[in-house]
Order: C-alpha cells, then sequence, then structure tokens
C-alpha cells in the first residue's frame, strides 16, 4: 500500500502539541510501489548515535510587576521556528531501551506583549522576550515495537537550559514631553529548568532513523529590572512616580521536532543480521492518495503600531490591536502524487469559519475627549468572528529514504492563507475616559455593522521534511515540519462609526518576515486502500519589518499618509482528523 498524503493558544498548544509529540509514521513506497513489507531481522537500538532536527513551537512567558497585577497582556506568546543537533547512546533489554541524550537547538523567536498594564492612569511597556538558544539533558525510557522491534516509541525527562533577552520600552507617544519617565532596557536571559518530552522513532536502511518527537520546558522565575514610570492625571501631568523595580519573568517552551539520525557501529542489527533487507521491486512506480480533513483550531492574529522609526525603540507602541481565543471549522482536500526516481508532490486546499473569540484594541498615551487632556492607556473590549475563506499549500520533493515501511524526504512549496476577521460592540475596560467608555458615549453593543474589520493575505515561501513509518501493522506515523524563510502579508483594517457601516478610517498594512508550520498524524488502515488518522497542526508566521499607510480618514480634511513600524502575527494550532483512499 502506498504511503504519502493519507497518511485560548496556550491550552491549545498543550492539547496540539501532545498530540503531534506522541505521534508519527510511515511504511513507504520501493519507486512509488504498492507492495506488502517483508519479514526483517530483529532489530537492536543500543549504541551511539549523532543527528540533526528541524521544527518549531512557541515560547510562552509572564512578567509580573511588584507594583500591582497587569489587567492584560499576558503570556508573551512567541512564534519559535528551530534547527539543532543531537547527541545519544541508547542500551536495550528485550523491547525496552534505555538511553540518555543531550540537543541543542537554535530557536528564532521574538514575542512582543503589554507588560504592567496596571491601570488606565498608569504608563506601561511593550516587553519583547527573544530565545537565542535552548538545550536538554535528558533520560530516555523506550518500548521497541514492531514484529522487528524497529519502531521506537519513548519518553524523556531532564534538565533543560535557554538563554535569550529581555527587551523593555515604555508606551508613551509623547516620549516624556509631558515631564513623565521615558526609558528602554535590555537583560540577558539565562536559566535553567526541567524538560518533558515523549516520541517515536524508526530504524531506517542501515544506520539511519528518523523520529518525531514534542519537549515542554518549564523555567523558574528569574528576577528583572522594570522600567521607572509614573500615575498620569488626565490633564496629563503626572501624579504619583513609580520608581524602578524588581519583578519576575516565567518562561516555558512547546516544542516539535522531526529528526534525523546516524548510528555508530558494525552491531545495528541483532541475531547476525549483517544487513538490511532490500527494498522490495517496483510495480508500476506511482500511486495516489486523495482524502479530507477537517481541523478543529484556535487561534490569535494580533499587529503592534510601535513609534515612528528612529525616535525610540521600535518596541514602544502607539496602539495594538489582539484578536485572541478564534476558534476555526475548516475542511480540506489532500492529495499526495508518489512518483518514480524517489520524487513526490503533495498538496492540499480548504477553508471554513471563525467564530467564538474576542478584540483588545489597546492605545497608548492617545489625547483624551477634551483639550489638553491625555489617556496613558486605554483597552476596549469586542466580540470577534470571521473566516478564513481560503489556505492552501502545494509542496514538490524528493524522498532520501522510500521503502515499503518507511520514507523521509526533503521538499520546496509555497503556502497561502487568508483571514477576515470583524469585532463587534465596544467596551472600555482600562480608563473612565478613553474610547467606548461612558464619558465617550460608550459603551457600543454588539449588534449592528462591525466596528473594526481585518482581512489579511498571507503568503509564504515553505522549506521542509517529511516522514511516514509504521510502528506497527497498519498503524502508520507520519510527521511534517516546514520552515517559511519568506514570508509576506497584506492586510487592510478598516474603522468604523461606531455600528454603523460609515468608514472612519482605511488603514493598508504590509510587511515581511518568517514563520513555521508543522504536523504530525497517527493513521489506522481500515482496508489496503483507506485509512483514518488523527493528529495536530501548528502554523504561525510573522513580519519583520513592515509599514502602516492611513489612506482615508473621516476626521481628517486631508487624507493623511502615515508610515511607522508594524508588526503583525498569526497563530493557530488544533486537531485534525483525516480520511484517505489510495489510488494504485
Amino acid at each position: 500500500m502506498g504511503v504519502g498524503g493519507r497518511g485560548g493558544i496556550r491550552s491549545g498548544l498543550i492539547v496540539g502539541s501532545c498530540l503531534a509529540g506522541c505521534l508519527l509514521s510511515g511504511r513507504a513506497l520501493a519507486d512509488g510501489e504498492i507492495y506488502a513489507p517483508e519479514a526483517r531481522a530483529p532489530f537492536s537500538w543500543s549504541g551511539l548515535y549523532l543527528g540533526a532536527h528541524m521544527g518549531g513551537g512557541a515560547n510562552l512567558s509572564d512578567i509580573s510587576d511588584p507594583a500591582g497585577r497587569s489587567m492584560f497582556g499576558d503570556p508573551n506568546i512567541g512564534p519559535a521556528p528551530m534547527a539543532g543537533i543531537q547527541i545519544g547512546y541508547n542500551l536495550q533489554t528485550g523491547n525496552v531501551v534505555y538511553g540518555v541524550e543531550a540537543d541543542l537547538t537554535f530557536p528564532y523567536s521574538s514575542a512582543t506583549a503589554t507588560c504592567s498594564a496596571l491601570s488606565g492612569d498608569f504608563i506601561n511597556s511593550t516587553c519583547r522576550v527573544g530565545v537565542d538558544a535552548f538545550g536538554t539533558i535528558a533520560g530516555r525510557l523506550g518500548l521497541a515495537v514492531g514484529d522487528d522491534g524497529r519502531g521506537l516509541i519513548y519518553g524523556k525527562a531532564g534538565a533543560a537550559w535557554s538563554t535569550g533577552n529581555l527587551d523593555i520600552a515604555a508606551n508613551d507617544a509623547t516620549m516624556g514631553s509631558a515631564g513623565n519617565p521615558f526609558a528602554t532596557s535590555s537583560k540577558d536571559l539565562n536559566r535553567w529548568g526541567w524538560m518533558l518530552g515523549a516520541g517515536a522513532e524508526y530504524a531506517m536502511t542501515g544506520n539511519w532513523s528518523v523520529k518525531g518527537e514534542y519537549n515542554y520546558a518549564q523555567f523558574g522565575d528569574q528576577s528583572v529590572s522594570l522600567l521607572p514610570t509614573a500615575y498620569m492625571t488626565s490633564a496629563g501631568a503626572i501624579a504619583s512616580a513609580v520608581p524602578e523595580r524588581r519583578g519576575q519573568i516565567s518562561q516555558e517552551l512547546h516544542l516539535f521536532k522531526v529528526g534525523l539520525n546516524y548510528r555508530f557501529g558494525d552491531r545495528v542489527l541483532a541475531s547476525g543480521a549483517t544487513s538490511p533487507p532490500p527494498a522490495s521491486p517496483s510495480l508500476n512506480g506511482f500511486s495516489f492518495d486523495l482524502g479530507g480533513r477537517y481541523w478543529y483550531s484556535w487561534g490569535r492574529h494580533k499587529y503592534d503600531l510601535g513609534l515612528i522609526k528612529g525616535t525610540a525603540a521600535p518596541y514602544s507602541q502607539i496602539s495594538r490591536l489582539t484578536y485572541g481565543g478564534m476558534e476555526a471549522s475548516t475542511g480540506e482536500a489532500y492529495g499526495r502524487l508518489t512518483a518514480r526516481l524517489n520524487v513526490f508532490a503533495k498538496g492540499f486546499i480548504g477553508g471554513g469559519t471563525l467564530n467564538g473569540g474576542k478584540m483588545n484594541d489597546e492605545d497608548f498615551g492617545i489625547p483624551g475627549p477634551t483639550p489638553g487632556s491625555l489617556v496613558p492607556y486605554t483597552n476596549t473590549l469586542s466580540s470577534a468572528s470571521g473566516d478564513i475563506p481560503l489556505y492552501g499549500t502545494i509542496d514538490v520533493g524528493y524522498d532520501l529514504w522510500r521503502t515499503a515501511d518507511y520514507r523521509f524526504g526533503i521538499y520546496v512549496g509555497y503556502n497561502y492563507y487568508k483571514e477576515e476577521m470583524g469585532a463587534y460592540g465596544c467596551q472600555q475596560t482600562a480608563s473612565a475616559i478613553g474610547p467606548c467608555s461612558p464619558a465617550e458615549g460608550g459603551p457600543i453593543p454588539g449588534t449592528g455593522h462591525a466596528i473594526i474589520t481585518q482581512d489579511a493575505r498571507w503568503q509564504s515561501m515553505r522549506l521542509g521534511a517529511a516522514t511516514e513509518f509504521y510502528l506497527a501493522p497498519r498503524f502508520k506515523v507520519s510527521a511534517d515540519a516546514a520552515y517559511l524563510p519568506y514570508v509576506e502579508v497584506n492586510a487592510v483594517d478598516h474603522h468604523f462609526l461606531g455600528n454603523t457601516p460609515a468608514v472612519a478610517s482605511i488603514n493598508p498594512l504590509t510587511g515581511y518576515g518568517k514563520g513555521a508550520q508543522i504536523e504530525a498524524m497517527l493513521s489506522y488502515d481500515i482496508t489496503p486502500q483507506i485509512s483514518l488518522g488523527v493528529g495536530a497542526r501548528y502554523w504561525a508566521m510573522w513580519s519583520e519589518t513592515g509599514s502602516f499607510r492611513r489612506t482615508y480618514d473621516s476626521s481628517s480634511p486631508v487624507n493623511p499618509q502615515q508610515h511607522q513600524n508594524l508588526k503583525i502575527e498569526t497563530e493557530r494550532v488544533g486537531v485534525l482528523g483525516e480520511l484517505t483512499y489510495t489510488f494504485d
């Protein structure tokens, strides 16, 4: 049978990543062929190995302030594509495999969020948390499975280490012109913690093996210095100064890896076997998998609008919009063509709806409702819903290894993702005189037209690795990890007058950045042609450079053109169900 395509963010990451990390599989093709696997000699996992991995995940941080509890902004969530190396040693007794492994991973992660948002009168900050490197030293305990013991299911636990940085900038559009403190700071973060992980591995031809693995790491609190700041009056004067103080940062990592290991020595095969069995002969050289998937996911969409470039730290904010808790139900059609010469093509196309979310619109240091007044911080809350009208991926690749039991390949591809969101109603949660407060005629009911809409189109280049292997008869694990070295986003933000269709402003947004897309699936062959699978998927894309331009403003007699620092992010994590039919 052919292999191929057949196979709340925090809570979503835990559910989705645990599913992804505990899964993975594949019975593959000999040059695209379809046939039953041959019996193999027992395999031994004992020995030294060295390998590399790639994947992605998320960095979640919380920053506490002794001056009070933050009313919004935590946790600080940062997507993290990554690559790294690992080295380990195993001993096998019967079907039980013991081992120790050390790895070093280099994530690409920089997360921003509001911190120290104590009240609407308080000048808060933007905290940016970056992770430069991450490592673990862990013990592994596993069970060899399958008729020949070439499959391995394992868990691991041990110590974790992380290094990175914390940058803080005051969110003050006046940049201290009212006499209030305006400052930035930067601190290195170097911490030890603990980790847990789980995964599946399969021994391929010769001394090579492939694996999929999920890691969770938790780090203890670290003391950090928070900026001096102030409580302000509505007239923009300092009511009381707040000096520099010591806060705490906590951090956790959720990471999913696809890895490749090389095992040293001649004792790879047990019971006197000296070489792996040859691949089965090809019949027609082609197979085609066609299937349907359902993806239930949680996600968020956020953009940070920074101060004018060159005048202050680029992560000091004027405004931040966060669409959070956006649940999505999407369906997609999936296909994979496995061809001669170990070439393959795969892809999917789908769409669906967004619901159950909320939108927080934060503004920092904006004018108040009366002349000369100043509002240090406002935060409006709206309900949110929308659509994912279209998304799709097409990849073309080459299988480095392909037999009846497994495959491992690399590919290049393209991803398109469009999302449309609307915010309904408006209630001020931070300031007595901010937008949508009673002082400005609020709140606005959630009926009628959306008060804000956001349409975004993401296009990405994909570089990835994909694997499939059979852990046991009929049970296949599949994993796919893609790094997105080039991401382009084009979006349009519309603000409306209240809950009417009258346009208040039109704001095009453009950005360029990076991303990661990973998924894993465990499937069961109901018949030689039909399989049923369940798995998990995580997508994250963001801009590193971006611009904001207001092309229309109803409050101004002249349409302004304003270029600003802009960072746009989108994330989605959830569970997958799949039904596939193989044509051969």
